[in-house]
């Protein structure tokens, strides 16, 4: 067998992989003897070797090159699912270990590789359904090319794989009334062809030598679509005596009449002239670090971006950011945020079709900002695969609250002390200094001594003011140093409570009590009654009037003093 350079490429390859596989355990139960001899290899290796001579590593390469062709031979003729490959590559691994590990005979060499090319064969056409496996077009015939209102001439060179000839083969072309199936006129209802026999052949190479042609004159249709046609012909024969059916199929290039194009190229053409469609760049979303901005604090805005293209990657994205101006007149205006680095731009190479990107940026809110949201807009500039130009404006709103600011101004009480049971008036100013609008602001008194008094301001707009001019009443004696608390509370729009204290000096003492208050009374009446008493009778009386007198001397004694010492805290009080 003439070699070329890539076989002895191959040939180097492969002795190699046989002294690997001259080191392992040949398979056991693998004997030769009474295999038949294929005459595809016979011929190249009998013709010039001894059949009755033992085999040599030169003799093993020989054979592991003609098996490399033959798997190359079946690769070019099938399209070997990845089950038949996987099976193909046990059987050369298979007979590789078998011929490097065992000495035989040229002519047992021989035996044993056509055994194994007809297990590649077989394996080759795994899950290759119906009669495929053994009929098949000859891909050396050229696919016709033809022009509408012309004739063209479709010709089917069939070969037969199998090992067994296959007879009165009968082929019906598939024809269809739809022109952008089938592209010829339709003369007939049927246009058959008949093959008498397919010889079976020992080797591919033979199986393309006993080709049988046939062929049919088309006239292309004046309706027929320019572009390529899948022509599928209908095959029925005996084989073994028995029918069998497939189908074959070839192409054709036709080229219709201008402007009347296959859908595929009609679709394409048509998507050619439609102006490109625009990849959407919109705001799914956005946060910001803290989650409430005040005015006067920097804070990170994240924006996150969506392509909503299915097909279009946009690249070259520039994002530039804007916030809301403040102010009357061009003069006095101003943005509301401004980026802490200067630049309120981003850029991003580019956005897959359905992808998202977060962009970041810091900004400052300004500190004189009213409490509403404020507006920030998002403008995208950029081009899709073809480098068409686009743009799209998007805006966010953020909320930006102020900090209430609430004061109060100095109490006036009239009076400052009162007894239980008493009033006293007190009046104070509560301030909005802030700029925000502060809602349900009322005032309660808290202390053990004063209840009532409370007073509600409602809302105070800012700048505003209000009065508090409420009436506590006296209710227990001051028993601390006389601090009342007057408890502001209000609420900001979100309905959050918020409360201050101020204190107020206000003193709850006992009611000055009169004479009747002290006993006084009753030490009157029993003076009178000691008037009409028997002084004598008692002092006559013995140690029983002694005692009397002592407790009526004491009575008096300790009337005076209480009397005394009220007068004192009186005038304490006064002072």
């Amino acid at each position: 067998m003439k070699k070329s350079g890539a076989q002895l490429v191959v040939k180097i390859i492969l002795a190699l992989f046989a002294l690997v596989a001259a080191f392992t355990i040949p398979f056991p139960g693998m004997g030769i003897e009474g295999m038949e001899v294929s005459a595809s290899f016979n011929a190249a290796l009998l013709s010039t070797k001894d059949p009755d001579k033992i085999i040599k590593n030169e003799d093993r390469e020989v054979a592991y090159v003609f098996l490399m062709e033959h798997i190359g031979s079946l690769e070019a003729l099938y399209d070997i699912s990845p089950e038949a490959h996987a099976k193909m590559d046990a059987v050369f691994r298979q007979a590789n270990v078998f011929i490097a590990n065992n000495d035989m005979t040229v002519s047992q060499l021989v035996a044993y590789v056509s055994e194994v090319e007809a297990d590649l064969s077989e394996a080759a056409r795994m899950n290759i359904d119906g009669a495929e496996q053994f009929l098949f077009l000859n891909n050396t015939v050229g696919i016709p090319s033809g022009k509408y209102n012309e004739p063209v001439r479709v010709m089917l060179s069939v070969i037969n794989l199998g090992k067994a000839a296959v007879t009165d083969v009968v082929i019906t072309p598939v024809q269809d009334t739809d022109p952008k199936k089938w592209p010829f006129v339709i003369q007939t209802a049927t246009d058959t062809r008949m093959i008498k026999c397919i010889s079976a052949a020992s080797s591919i190479e033979e199986g393309y030598l006993l080709h049988q042609d046939v062929a049919w004159d088309f006239i292309i249709s004046n309706d027929a679509y320019t572009g390529t046609y899948p022509i599928k012909f209908h095959a029925k024969y005996y084989r073994n005596g028995k029918i069998e059916e497939t189908d074959l199929t070839t192409y054709v290039n036709v080229t219709g009449r201008p402007g009347r194009m296959l859908i595929e190229e009609e679709k394409k053409e048509d998507e050619d002239k439609l102006p490109p469609s625009t990849p959407r760049i919109i705001v799914t979303g956005f946060v910001t670090d803290p989650a409430e901005v005040y005015a006067g604090d920097t804070f990170h805005l994240t924006i996150t971006v969506q392509n909503t293209s299915a097909t279009s990657t946009v690249s070259n994205v520039q994002f530039d950011l804007k916030a809301a101006t403040e102010g009357d007149n061009k003069e006095t205006t101003y943005e509301a945020f401004l980026p802490t680095s200067g630049s309120a731009s981003i850029f991003v190479n580019k956005i897959a079709p359905g992808e998202t990107k977060d962009l970041n940026i810091e900004m400052t809110a300004r500190s004189d900002l009213a409490q509403k949201p404020y507006v920030i807009d998002l403008k995208a500039n950029y081009e899709d695969a073809k480098h068409n130009p686009f743009s799209a404006t998007t805006s966010v709103s953020i909320p930006v609250k102020q900090e209430a600011r609430i004061d109060y101004g100095d109490a006036e009480v009239l009076p400052e002390s009162i007894e239980v049971g008493g009033q006293s008036n007190v009046m104070f100013q509560v301030y909005n200094k802030g700029k925000t609008t502060l809602y349900n602001v009322q005032v309660v008194f808290d202390a053990p001594s004063v209840d009532g008094g409370s007073t509600f301001l409602g809302k105070l707009e800012p700048g505003a003011t209000g009065n508090v001019d409420a009436m506590v009443n006296g209710v227990a004696p001051t028993e601390d140093d006389g601090i009342v608390r007057a408890v502001i509370s209000y609420e900001d729009e979100a309905g959050r409570v918020t409360t201050l204290e101020k204190e107020i000096n206000l003193y709850v003492y006992e009611p000055m009590m009169d004479e009747g208050d002290w006993g006084m009374e009753d030490f009157d009446m029993g003076m009178e009654e000691e008037k009409a008493f028997p002084w004598a009778a008692v002092i006559g009386g013995g140690i029983g009037g002694l005692i009397l007198l002592i407790i009526i001397i004491c009575v008096i004694v300790s009337s005076a003093k209480k009397k005394k010492a009220r007068q004192q805290e009186l005038d304490d009080l006064d002072d």
